[in-house]
C-alpha cells in the first residue's frame, strides 16, 4: 500500500502540472486562464464524484472492489487518452517565437528570481494550505458546534459545488477583460468572507452560504493563479512554474494539518483558533496581491 500510495504521489504532478502546459499549447493567450480554469473545473468534478461514489462502491462492493473499480477506471481513462490525444495542435495557436521555452532548469532559476512570482508563491502557499486543511478536517470543525456527518457531508460538497462553478465563472471574466491581478484579489476577499461565515456559523443556512462563497472564490483563484505564474515568468515553461505553485501549496497543507490538529480547544475540541489564524494569513495574503502588477503579455496585448 505504502509503494502504492507513492507511485500515485509520482504521478501526480506530471497530471497537475500538465493543465497549464495544455492550455499554452493549445489555446490563444486570450482564451488560456478559460482553460486552465475547465482543467481545474474536472479535477474538483473528480474530487466530487469521489465523495459521491466512494461510500456507495464501498457498501456493495467493498474496500477492494472499490479500490479494484477506481483502478479499472483510470487504466480505462489513460488508454482513451493514448489513444485520441495529440501532443501538439495541427495550426499552433500563437506566433512561433511565443513557442519558444527555456529549458527546465534555466526556467526554474527565472522563476525564482522573479518578486511578483516569489508573492504569488506566498499566496498560494496560503491558499491552496488552508483549502488542504478545512477539506481534511471539516468533520472536526463542524461536529462541535452540533452538526450531524449528513450536514457535514452537505457543507462539503456544496464547497466543491462552488468551486466548480467559480473555476468557470471567473477564469472567463479574466479573459473577457484581460486583467489577472483584479480577479485574484477579488478571490481573496471572497475567500476571507466565507472563511469568516465557516468559522462563526451556529446557523445551517449560514453554514451552507458560507461554503458555496468560500469553495467559489478560493478554488476559482487557483487556475488564474496557475496562469498568472506563467505568463509572468515567460518563458520558463508552464509545468515548471506550475509545479513550483502546487509544491508550495502541498507543503503548506500538511503544515496547516498538523498545526489544526495541535491547536485544537483540549475541552471540546474546536478548531476555532486555527480558523482565526487562518483568516489573518489570508487577509495579508490580500495585501500581498495589491502589490502584484499585470505581467507584460497581458500590458502588451499579446
Amino acid at each position: 500500500m505504502l509503494l502504492a500510495q507513492i507511485g500515485i504521489a509520482i504521478g501526480q504532478p506530471f497530471i497537475l502540472n500538465a493543465i497549464t502546459k495544455v492550455a499554452a499549447r493549445w489555446f490563444p493567450f486570450k482564451e488560456r486562464a478559460t482553460a486552465a480554469g475547465l482543467g481545474s473545473l474536472a479535477i474538483y468534478l473528480g474530487i466530487m464524484a469521489g465523495l459521491v461514489l466512494t461510500p456507495y462502491l464501498l457498501l456493495h462492493l467493498g474496500m477492494d472492489g472499490m479500490l479494484l473499480a477506481y483502478g479499472i477506471a483510470a487504466m480505462i481513462t489513460a488508454a482513451v487518452f493514448f489513444v485520441l490525444a495529440r501532443e501538439h495542435p495541427p495550426t499552433p495557436p500563437c506566433s512561433p517565437d511565443q513557442e519558444v521555452r527555456s529549458l527546465v532548469f534555466d526556467g526554474l532559476g527565472q522563476s525564482l528570481r522573479k518578486k511578483d512570482f516569489i508573492l504569488l508563491m506566498l499566496i498560494v502557499f496560503v491558499g491552496l494550505g488552508v483549502f488542504n486543511a478545512i477539506m481534511t478536517w471539516i468533520e472536526e470543525i463542524l461536529r462541535p458546534r452540533g452538526f450531524s456527518i449528513v450536514q457535514v457531508g452537505v457543507v462539503g460538497s456544496l464547497m466543491i459545488i462552488g468551486g466548480i462553478i467559480g473555476a468557470v465563472v471567473i477564469p472567463l471574466l479574466s479573459d473577457r477583460y484581460r486583467k489577472r491581478v483584479p480577479f485574484l484579489v477579488l478571490a481573496l476577499c471572497g475567500t476571507i468572507l466565507g472563511l469568516i461565515g465557516l468559522t462563526i456559523a451556529l446557523s445551517y443556512v449560514l453554514l451552507l452560504a458560507s461554503s458555496f462563497i468560500l469553495g467559489f472564490f478560493l478554488l476559482s483563484a487557483g487556475p488564474i493563479a496557475f496562469q498568472y505564474g506563467a505568463e509572468i515568468t515567460y518563458p520558463a515553461p508552464e509545468g515548471t512554474t506550475t509545479g513550483l505553485l502546487l509544491m508550495a501549496g502541498q507543503v503548506s497543507g500538511i503544515i496547516f494539518i498538523f498545526a489544526m490538529d495541535i491547536f485544537r480547544s483540549p475541552s471540546t475540541g474546536s478548531m476555532t483558533p486555527s480558523l482565526l489564524a487562518f483568516i489573518f494569513l489570508l487577509f495579508l495574503s490580500l495585501l500581498i496581491c495589491t502589490k502584484l502588477k499585470e505581467s507584460k503579455l497581458i500590458r502588451q496585448g499579446s
